[in-house]
């Protein structure tokens, strides 16, 4: 075979660059030397650098490539790899490359071949001019090898104990420069991922590694924390992600570390904060930082160089990763912060961190100052201000991290770190005197017991060392320049924390004597407020209040007036869009509160109009707490509303227009429109304006869907506005309450019906239908002079239709609902036969719970009043040779537990007991799916009573747990009435529990009543139940067909309005108190039948019977 000479090597790479398509194909030459002859034209410097570089580029991959396949030259490639390390050593890209391509062959090496190789170059690091281009490899070495979780054990057994030795004895060496030394510590940082895995599973690995330069390394980087903290900033920031690793990584190998570093990381802790303030605060340059701290009034030079130069920065270039802070100094107190959580979550650490949570939190106060950037995407972004707790501590930052700290310590110390908490807070609200608040401290950590830290392992962890880190974590900025600018940034770091733990503070103090003052606190607010304080501390006060809203309304109800009026004046379009939105979100809090409590007082309502703005002004992200907030302020005054109405109409019009298909946003927009409609003063108003566009919109599409044949082709987008417009149409004609109104809408009424019979779109269907049936409610004449009852009829069929695609079953949401008011209003109460049966079929075929329920609610409400007459219809006939009854009662009981809505549960179960105690011979003998239905147990079948009674004994637990949870809830605002309560409440138990032999229940003999039930056993019935409606369907899975089961809210509050409309008998029940009466007439009046319907139901039902009531047999 031929051989390439250098010659023609060049030129075969000269016409891949030039043809970069087919450079692999070009490169795959039939020379058997042509990838030796690369690498030597590669590594050889009498070649152009950048000839060199770009042949090494295409090399690289297709040496990779080939490699299984030219095992003759493999030896050759390593050994001319090695020594172009060396031949190269001051020209940095060529050594970058060469490394890359040496770490990509070791990894596809077997493990024995390189280890000498490299010791020889460890070797080769005694001569300081070659450590650059050593470590270079190294680091891409452990680089590569940190990310694969111990795939190379052997390699890392042979080498990293020669890597850490040589590489601390290079950074001993006093002329070696300060890159070099970063790039050591880079590469330990590297090293100690690569063989982290094998902490905890293969100690002697970690053993092997670490033994022999542990202590060595460690001494060295406690004593670089030791050293002046504005000095080597990026060696201590790496010396610091190192401990991470060490601490979070090595939990069995540091654990006899721990306690020696914790002090001189805790002084370094305190050390950096004034590095905070200064630099990245305010920006200054390090070089000026003591005079911030200083007696001066002048303004210092701001740094130029606060941004990382990501083309330089070693940890991005080796470590593939950028940590999001914007200089050093910044990742150096990030990483602090991260390296002190993971210390104090050491339960080893427990006993000594406990003795200083006080000075830990006073540093972490100085880490929650706002930054200039921070401000200024104040400005820019609201959202990145208005955030619930969980996003806002999704942020990075250090003063997120400082709040997640402090979060963690609140779970670990508890009551002594919260009471900690309200001090410090105290102090930076009041801005309080620091020699006044060492003196507090001094009094405070006098008073804790040191004695209990004998025998740990810290010595010198006492009583003046705990001083010394709270005097350590003051800081005080005696620049005249830059105090009124710290004072307001002191005040919202505090506002900030005793609002961000709300809600362990109040329970702390409901628990405790404490001398902190919430009402105090409110009334500072109420004065900052009135004063000429920077936005965002204006901001932060207000929210602050929001977070104590609950308290405030139960303890200190006079405050809520005043905090209304001081927080209007911030709606002004003066003040930043920040500011409003918090005073929006603010006013609603109140608005709810003072609604509640129905506390009167005068205000001027032109404010509403401030709100509007500010909606138009905010984005979307910022519009649905914007909506809600006006939701509570309509709600809370019919003047509000009104005015909102008359001045906003257009504004919301507009609105509607633009976000009607954004769910998020229309959602929270339907219910205000729900709000101002319920207004009568005020639906006037808003209907002026928004009639003639709905009108025009329903007109259009109307006679546009007609033009259409082929109804699928109908824009999406104009299906999307049609149907919120139906909504919205729906909610306007609820509420109409005057003749214009009513005449207004009912032209629409034959078209809307036209439209439900020839559209397909569900969301349009679901909408229209509800629209559909408020006319019946409002217009029930006008149908009927219209002669539309017919059509009507057709309506209901259309819903109960099945659709052959099972995902247009959402369509039917409230057919149910529709079929109620269509009997109640326009068939005297008498249901159609066809519609009945229609409805059964429906239900056949429906798998949505929600869709379920509003169906077998019709049934439900129609044995109530005639069980007997309802169950001989239902015998009557059949669906697939399967009887009606059987087909209602087995999705019935199936999905019973899925129906929500107290209307909705008040109705069914009361229809269940009614079907029990009827005790029709059909029904006792019809078997239904048994008690926890699966895919696994479908043949379970049991009688229908048993299946009821068991349903029933559920859902009176079911029931008593929120009844409990509500109590509590009660007894809690109680507590909140009263301060300084100590007395803890209990739950009082329903009943108390009663053994019962459940043996004694099996061994009673009830042959008379068992006679009345079929002789087969059920278990030897074939028939599935439902399993071949509803395999693949994840409802007829055991678990998600058990109470508690989120699904359905959808239609409670629409159901709740139709059942109230129809003056239903079991909406105002007490479910719990009919259940519990229901058992207790069974025992009373029907023991013997009670026994025998027990003696078939699951251990696990008995058991939980009895927790509530007493059985006596």
């Amino acid at each position: 075979m031929a051989e390439a000479t250098p010659e023609i090597t060049l030129q075969i790479y000269a016409q891949a660059l030039e043809n970069l398509e087919k450079a692999y194909e070009i490169l795959h030459t039939p020379y058997s030397n042509f990838m030796v002859e690369s690498t030597k034209i590669l590594v050889s410097p009498d070649y152009p650098a950048e000839i060199r570089i770009n042949i090494g580029v295409l090399l690289r991959n297709i040496l990779i490539e080939q490699w299984e396949l030219i095992q003759p030259c493999r030896k050759i490639i390593r050994e001319l790899l090695l020594n172009g390390l060396v031949m190269n050593v001051s020209n940095m890209p060529i050594i970058e490359l060469i490394s890359s391509i040496i770490v990509s062959i070791i990894v596809l090496d077997p493990s024995h071949i390189w280890p000498s190789p490299l010791m020889e170059l460890l070797n080769w690091m005694d001569d300081i001019n070659a450590v650059e281009s050593s470590l270079e490899l190294f680091l891409q070495l452990f680089g590569k090898l940190s990310e694969t979780n111990g795939e190379y054990q052997n390699l890392l057994k042979e080498i990293v104990p020669s890597v850490l030795e040589k590489g601390f004895g290079i950074f001993a060496q006093p002329e070696l420069n300060e890159m070099l030394r970063e790039k050591i510590l880079l590469m330990v940082y590297l090293v100690l991922r690569s063989i982290s895995f094998a902490d905890g599973t293969d100690n002697s690995l970690v053993n092997k590694c670490l033994d022999n330069t542990f202590q060595i390394w460690m001494s060295l980087f406690l004593s670089a924390l030791q050293t002046s903290p504005k000095s080597h900033i990026f060696i201590k920031k790496l010396v610091l992600k190192i401990l991470i690793v060490i601490f979070r990584d090595f939990g069995v190998y540091s654990r006899k570390s721990l306690a020696l570093s914790l002090i001189p990381i805790w002084k370094f802790f305190n050390s950096i904060t004034q590095l905070y303030i200064g630099h990245i605060v305010y920006q200054i340059d390090v070089e000026h930082l003591d005079s911030l701290f200083g007696e001066e009034n002048k303004e210092l030079p701001i740094s130029n160089q606060r941004i990382i130069n990501i083309k330089n920065d070693i940890e991005y270039k080796y470590l593939n990763e950028d940590d999001d802070y914007e200089n050093h100094i910044e990742g150096l107190c990030a990483y602090s912060i991260e390296l002190i959580t993971i210390l104090v979550t050491k339960p080893a650490l427990y006993n000594l961190i406990k003795f200083g949570t006080f000075p830990l939190l006073n540093t972490l106060s100085t880490f929650l100052t706002a930054t200039k950037e921070q401000e200024k995407q104040w400005v820019k972004d609201p959202s990145y201000f208005i955030l619930n707790d969980e996003e806002e501590l999704l942020q990075k930052s250090v003063r997120t991290l400082a709040l997640k700290l402090i979060n963690d310590m609140i779970e670990k110390y508890g009551d002594q770190f919260i009471q900690q908490i309200l001090i410090v807070g105290e102090k930076l609200i009041l801005n309080r005197e620091e020699k006044e608040f060492i003196d507090l401290a001094q009094s405070i950590i006098s008073k804790l017991n040191f004695q209990e830290l004998k025998g740990q392992q810290s010595k010198d962890f006492d009583q003046d060392s705990v001083m010394q880190f709270m005097k350590g974590s003051i800081i005080t900025i005696n620049n005249n320049h830059y105090l009124k600018s710290f004072i307001q940034k002191r005040k919202e770091a505090g506002y900030l924390m005793l609002g961000s733990f709300s809600e362990d503070i109040i329970v702390f103090q409901q628990k405790h004597q404490s001398t902190f003052d919430i009402k105090k606190c409110m009334q500072n607010i109420l004065y900052e407020l009135e004063k000429h304080n920077s936005h965002s501390l204006q901001a932060r006060a207000i929210w602050s209040t929001t977070r104590y809203s609950d308290l405030i309304s139960h303890q200190f109800k006079e405050l809520l007036v005043p905090l209304f009026e001081s927080v209007i004046i911030y709606l002004d379009s003066k003040y930043p869009i920040t500011l409003r939105i918090i005073s929006v979100k603010a006013l609603g809090n109140y608005a709810q509160k003072i609604h509640k409590f129905n506390i009167a007082f005068e205000y001027k309502q032109e404010f509403m109009e401030s709100v509007l703005t500010v909606l138009q002004e905010a984005t979307q992200d910022q519009m649905i707490s914007i909506l809600e907030s006006t939701i509570n302020l309509v709600k809370f005054s019919s003047t509000l509303a009104t005015t909102l109405a008359k001045n906003g109409s257009k504004v919301l019009l507009q609105f509607f227009s633009v976000f009607h298909s954004e769910q998020c946003v229309i959602k929270p927009f339907n219910e205000l429109i729900v709000r101002i409609c319920q207004c009568k003063e005020a639906y006037p108003h808003i209907f002026e304006v928004f009639c003639p566009f709905i009108l025009d919109c329903f007109q259009v599409f109307y006679e546009d869907v007609h033009k259409i044949q082929d109804k699928s082709k109908i824009k999406q987008s104009d299906i999307s506005l049609m149907s919120a417009i139906m909504n919205i149409t729906s909610t306007f004609i609820k509420f109409c309450s005057d003749s214009k109104a009513q005449d207004a809408f009912i032209n629409l009424l034959p078209s809307m019906v036209n439209l439900i019979l020839i559209n397909e779109d569900p969301q349009l269907q679901v909408h229209t239908s509800q629209c559909l049936k408020n006319f019946i409610i409002i217009e029930t004449g006008q149908i009927l002079k219209m002669n539309l009852v017919q059509d009507v009829m057709k309506v209901n069929l259309k819903l109960l239709e099945v659709p052959q695609n099972s995902a247009n079953e959402s369509a039917s949401l409230f057919a149910g609902n529709l079929v109620m008011i269509t009997i109640n209003n326009l068939l005297d109460g008498n249901p159609d036969l066809n519609l009945l049966k229609a409805v059964v079929f429906k239900i056949y075929r429906s798998r949505m719970p929600s869709t379920v329920q509003s169906l077998v609610l019709v049934y439900a409400r129609m044995i109530i009043e005639k069980p007997k007459e309802s169950i001989a219809f239902l015998t009557s006939w059949s669906i697939d040779n399967r009887m009606a009854l059987k087909v209602l009662i087995d999705k019935w009981l199936l999905q019973q537990p899925l129906f929500r809505g107290k209307g909705t549960k008040n109705a069914t179960f009361s229809a269940l007991m009614k079907l029990f105690l009827v005790k029709d011979k059909t029904l006792e003998n019809l078997l239904v799916i048994g008690y926890n239905p699966s895919h696994q147990n479908i043949n379970s079948d049991v009688y229908a009573p048993f299946k009821i009674l068991s349903l029933l004994i559920r859902c009176l637990d079911n029931e008593i747990i929120p009844q409990k949870q509500d109590n509590a809830q009660q007894q809690e605002d109680d507590r909140l009435e009263v301060e300084n309560d100590d007395d803890d409440f209990n739950d009082k138990k329903n009943q108390d529990q009663v053994d019962v032999d459940l043996e004694k229940i099996k061994d009673d003999d009830d042959q008379d009543i068992a006679d009345r039930f079929a002789l087969l056993d059920p278990k030897e019935k074939k028939d599935k139940g439902l399993a071949d409606l509803e395999t693949g369907s994840t409802l007829y899975m055991s678990e998600f067909l058990d109470f508690n089961q989120e699904v359905g809210e959808e239609c409670d509050e629409t159901t709740e309005e139709d059942l109230t409309y129809l003056k239903d008998p079991c909406l105002n029940i007490n479910l719990v108190d009919s259940l519990k009466e229901f058992f207790t007439n069974l025992l009373k009046n029907d023991q013997e039948y009670f026994r025998f319907c027990l003696r078939h139901l699951l251990k696990e039902d008995i058991l939980l019977l009895q927790k509530h009531i007493k059985l006596n047999f």
